[in-house]
């Protein structure tokens, strides 16, 4: 048989090579030799190739893609494919929206974990920082400023005072003058006595320099209590020498104008006081209110000097056809008497002078 022709058949491919087998009963057998093993297998990964394979695969896992080392197989060179042509529907066409694998956008945000954790420590750290460097510079500002710059008093405004306006001269009801007029009739002058003050003690200071002057026994001598205004008022006079007759008292009972005169006879100087009675007055109620005097304790501010003890108390009597009301005092010739003659009361301080000052009322 020859061997260059095909013993397996007409239409089977060529013979291959046969190797020399051993002898097995006095034969030959020719085999065919062994195929050389296939190159290793070599799966190569890149982002090119995940990205495809996710996409064939609808995402479920990217597939490694094989690769043969170029040494290990013969590359049979390919026809270059013609350029494709691009037609203008091409660039009105949408484009294909590209799909992120889920997969690998899961591995870039574990990658990145560590980075953005690093970052937001950071940036606490500069909040915490910043919030630090505010607190130390209110505080700076609330007590070391004011200790370095203390507060400076701000400057008064600059204000220009008007010139002084000449106030107008208000024209003032006339403060009407106290007219005396006595209620003795007396032919001897009145002596008019100033007061430097309204007070008990002044009162009788001017009173005792008045009994200095020359008096012939047994007359009566009128003086008037003057200050600066002119004649002292009897509702102020009257309180200051005895208080237990108030100003009301006196202003609604009695007019402001009075009398005062001094008596002397054997035994001293004696004051006797007039008052009238006001129109509009009750007699029956300016009789209780003097009635009053019988308990007051300022009897005595009536005198020229001390009248010594006083008596048992006031008893009634008579003067004429007058009834009065008397306190004898243990100095000879003292006697407190108040009498009413009509409408004018009649206070002495001796019972020689009240007969006297009865004796010479004005008509």
């Amino acid at each position: 048989m020859d061997d260059n022709k095909n013993q397996w058949g007409p239409n089977l491919p060529a013979k291959p090579d046969l190797v020399p087998t051993p002898n097995f009963g006095g034969q030959n057998i020719n085999r065919p030799a062994a195929p050389p093993p296939p190159p290793p297998e070599i799966s190569v990964r890149t982002m090119k190739s995940d990205v495809e394979s996710l996409r064939q695969t609808g995402g479920t896992g990217p597939t490694p893609k094989p690769f043969v080392p170029p040494e290990l197989t013969r590359e049979i060179p390919r026809p270059t494919p013609p350029p494709s042509r691009i037609t203008p529907s091409d660039f009105t066409a949408p484009k294909p929206a590209t799909e992120f694998p889920a997969s690998k956008l899961k591995n870039i945000i574990e990658e990145e974990g560590p980075v953005k954790k690093a970052g937001s420590k950071k940036i606490v750290t500069i909040v915490i920082s910043l919030i630090f460097a505010v607190i130390v510079a209110a505080a700076g500002y609330m007590y070391v400023f004011p200790l370095l710059f203390p507060a400076q008093p701000p400057t008064p405004p600059i204000t220009t005072t008007p010139p002084a306006q000449p106030i107008p001269e208000v024209p003032t009801a006339a403060i009407p003058t106290l007219i005396h007029k006595s209620l003795l009739q007396l032919t001897s002058p009145v002596s008019a006595m100033r007061l430097p003050a309204i007070d008990p003690a002044a009162f009788k200071i001017a009173l005792s320099e008045e009994a200095q002057k020359p008096l012939a026994v047994d007359s009566l001598t009128e003086v008037t209590v003057q200050d600066a205004s002119g004649q002292v008022p009897a509702s102020t006079l009257m309180p200051t020498i005895i208080p237990d007759l108030s100003s009301a008292v006196i202003a609604n009972l009695f007019e402001e104008d009075y009398t005062i005169a001094l008596y002397r006879d054997s035994n001293g100087i004696w004051p006797v006081y007039l008052l009238k009675l006001s129109a509009k007055a009750s007699p029956v109620e300016a009789q209780t209110e003097i009635s009053k005097l019988e308990s007051s304790s300022d009897l005595t501010n009536l005198f020229l000097s001390d009248p010594g003890t006083p008596g048992a108390g006031f008893k009634s009597g008579q003067v004429a056809e007058l009834t009065t009301r008397y306190l004898a005092y243990s100095q000879k010739g003292a006697g407190l008497n108040i009498a009413w003659s009509k409408d004018t009361l009649i206070i002495s301080t001796s019972y020689n002078g009240l007969k006297k000052a009865a004796g010479n009322l004005a008509k």
